[in-house]
């Protein structure tokens, strides 16, 4: 199977997320990863979910903070922001969730956000 060319690939934008609070023996990228797709599911609905395409690239928490970057499509930044915002306990702890920023490749985001 071939690939597609370069201006028929989906683009991406890479949001920078800083995870605050939380529980305190740890939390597996696989958890925040589905708690960010239940709110998304919440917020926009099923359509816009996949629209979204939320997917946890990088994840890095040790009890009590930590930092994740989400991927999502290019046109729906604001939505994403939206969503990840939406998310507030993880495994029945609160979780302070801020997204420092936005870029258009994972090592941006990581140098100039986290």
């Amino acid at each position: 199977m071939k690939h597609l060319p370069k201006h028929l690939r989906p683009r991406w934008r890479y949001l920078a997320v800083r995870l605050e609070g939380g529980p305190e023996r740890g939390l597996a990228r696989g958890t925040f990863q589905r708690e960010c797709w239940f709110a998304a599911q919440n917020l926009v609905g099923d359509v816009g979910s996949a629209e979204l395409d939320l997917t946890v690239v990088d994840f890095d928490y040790v009890g009590g903070g930590g930092y994740a970057v989400v991927r999502a499509r290019r046109g729906e930044v604001d939505r994403a922001r939206a969503v990840v915002a939406c998310v507030d306990t993880v495994d029945g702890s609160d979780l302070g969730v801020r997204v420092a920023g936005v870029s258009g490749t994972v090592r941006a985001c990581r140098e100039k956000f986290l």
